[in-house]
């Protein structure tokens, strides 16, 4: 049961939470013999922290020879480009990788699924705030982006949808990008997957089987979850038991598949990263806590990459007809191509950088899911319902040693969801008549919402001590039509650049938001949860016109975790364009940009997947080019 990596997360949990709320010497007692029974069986299975972060004698001893290839970013796209570029048989091809988060992707609340409760806002989250809001009274939006290898696969609720099939033709017919349908990419969403869900039997075109990344239906249904699949079919809605088959439409509610093995989170550091690292005969290295400051320019040609590592700045440079790949995702990206003097004139010379390359469309063209709730109370005679329930001693923050017990021996269980793995995607009246797409996904939690707030809710649940029951609905704008960009905030590589999401900005956006919360008013009052609905707490009965309901979502409005396109692939002579479709930068050499940052519009589904699939086609693309 992979006993020496995950037996000591008894203990980790115990410890991460404290002994403070104890309410009675009964939990007191409870809690003393799970902390016991932790130590013993940590102790017993030999675990040991390590060091997470590289030394500067390290990254000295990697400046020391040239490399073929630096991936700037060890996250979902670093990941599986180091995994490819150094797999092929007899390959001698020198790789290094520089990631500035940690090295602890094997913590235990990474590969616990729900212990992304404790993982938001933490130290393996770089924890952005956006600024300069117009459409959300005034408030900064929290988005989270992973800080650890495996980047925000190792944080995000992983969920495993693509999208459908008009995204990606979009791409290659709205936006020039040839090459990039969707008879293109889902050959290499396949070629990763390794579908355990049933599907890649009936849908074999569709799926998978084999790959580096398993997909599976989350091993533990909470009731209230097959409530809401009853409700949605007594609400006349459709039904959809596989959003990744191409074949039918997106529409219809359903359960999401995850990245998940057997109960334990997936993710692109302990699916693609640690397997190539375990080959002695690849030539792979890869640091952490490297945090890259500019790339190395001679003229319009990349030559290497500065970077600082336990205090000490350094220059990793490529060998000959080498290349820099840049994969440090929708935020970092651009943030890096500015600090090396490429991106729009205007800014870099207002941060004082000198301009070597003017990129209009460096940081621009961002977009994420927005996102509200619509949450319900459960009667007090349905106490013990909810999830949240489930997972705690009643009356304390500490967890129960029940379901830690059940994944620690049989991977089953609540631990083994985010909590949102139920749900569909649903056209509203706000969808235009001639889009195909639904412009709406919908998570179910069972879970009462803690704030209005999504991520809020997640972030102060872990502090709460006495958390009523209830069930919630969270509506997505799952195809955004505002847009948002990235900026410096100084020519400082330590400096946060500055997020304007933008949010909202859109009308489309609030008119999908507010539908969804009236289909989630609407499914609440299905016969499934007669025997369960108690008050709706957000956003509360009194909020029901257009302008109260807007009102409500400006106040609430929260990131579905899912930025993309600040430097947008495209066509040349588009003065947007940042990377042509085989990912070169824009009037460079020996650069491209390899991760989510490239997409020009956002697909209808999680981001997660698809990044992935631009890495494969990454890969692709840069060993043919290395063949010729």
């Amino acid at each position: 049961m992979e006993a020496r990596a995950v037996a000591p997360a008894l203990l980790v949990v115990a410890l991460s939470v404290g002994i403070s709320h104890v309410s009675t010497w009964f939990a007191v007692a409870v809690y003393v013999a799970v902390l016991v029974g932790g130590i013993l069986f940590g102790l017993l299975l030999g675990y040991m922290p390590k060091k997470h972060f590289s030394t500067a004698a390290e990254a000295a001893d990697a400046t020391r020879q040239q490399w073929d290839y630096i991936i700037v970013g060890g996250g979902t796209a670093g990941c599986l480009l180091a995994n490819r570029l150094t797999s092929t048989k007899g390959n001698n091809t020198r790789v290094l990788v520089l990631e500035a988060g940690s090295n602890d992707y094997n913590h235990p609340m990474v590969r616990i699924p729900a212990g992304v409760l404790k993982l938001f806002q933490g130290d393996k989250d770089w924890n952005f705030t956006s600024v300069n809001e117009t459409k959300t009274s005034g408030r900064g939006i929290y988005l989270c982006r992973g800080k650890v290898l495996g980047g925000s696969s190792a944080l995000n609720v992983a969920l495993y949808t693509r999208g459908d099939k008009h995204d990606y033709d979009a791409w290659e017919t709205e936006f020039g990008c040839v090459g990039w349908g969707a008879k293109d990419v889902l050959p290499l969403f396949m070629r990763t997957e390794d579908d355990r869900t049933g599907h890649a039997v009936k849908t074999p075109r569709h799926h998978g089987i084999g790959g580096e990344w398993p997909v599976e239906h989350v091993r533990y249904q909470n009731p209230l979850s097959k409530l809401f699949l009853q409700a949605c079919k007594q609400a006349g809605l459709p039904m959809n038991d596989d959003f990744n088959d191409w074949s039918r439409k997106q529409e219809g509610a359903g359960r999401f598949p995850v990245s998940s093995h057997r109960g334990v989170r997936v993710h692109a550091a302990s699916a693609l990263l640690a397997p190539a690292l375990a080959d002695s005969k690849r030539q792979l290295r890869v640091l952490t806590g490297a945090l890259v400051r500019k790339i190395i320019l001679d003229k319009n040609a990349a030559k290497g990459v500065q970077f600082a590592a336990d205090g000490v700045v350094h220059i990793a440079r490529l060998a000959p007809d080498g290349e820099v790949l840049l994969a440090g995702g929708a935020v970092h990206s651009p943030q890096i191509l500015m600090l090396s003097g490429i991106g729009p004139k205007e800014q870099l010379e207002q941060n004082g950088i000198e301009v070597l390359q003017d990129l209009a469309g460096v940081g621009e063209n961002l977009q994420d899911h927005p996102a509200a709730v619509v949450s319900f109370e459960c009667p007090n005679n349905k106490r013990g319902i909810s999830v949240t329930s489930k997972i705690r001693i009643p009356g304390t923050t500490l967890p129960h040693p029940a379901p830690v017990l059940e994944w620690l021996l049989q991977k089953t269980g609540p631990l083994c969801s985010t909590g949102c793995d139920h749900g569909g995607f649903f056209r509203t009246s706000a969808n235009p008549a001639d889009c195909s797409s639904p412009d709406l996904q919908m998570r179910f939690l069972a879970a009462r919402a803690v704030t209005a707030d999504g991520m809020g809710s997640f972030t102060k649940f872990r502090d709460m001590t006495d958390h009523p029951d209830g069930f919630s609905f969270q509506s997505i704008a799952v195809r955004p039509k505002s847009r948002g960009r990235v900026l410096l905030a100084s020519s400082d590589p330590d400096a946060k650049p500055l997020i304007e999401t933008n949010y909202l900005s859109a009308e489309q956006d609030f008119a999908t938001i507010r539908e969804g919360i009236r289909l989630g008013r609407k499914l609440a009052q299905q016969p499934a949860f007669k025997d369960f609905l108690g008050p709706e707490v957000f956003p509360g009965t009194h909020v029901q016109s257009d302008k109260e309901l807007d009102a409500y979502i400006s106040d609430s409005a929260h990131t579905a975790n899912a930025i993309v396109g600040t430097c947008r692939m495209g066509p040349a002579g588009d003065s947007k364009t940042v990377v042509d479709p085989n990912m070169r930068v824009v009037g460079m050499t020996g650069l491209r940009v390899c991760d989510a940052s490239i997409m020009p519009k956002l697909p209808g589904g999680q981001s997660g997947a698809c990044t992935v699939m631009i890495a494969e086609r990454a890969a692709e693309i840069v060993l043919q080019s290395r063949c010729k």
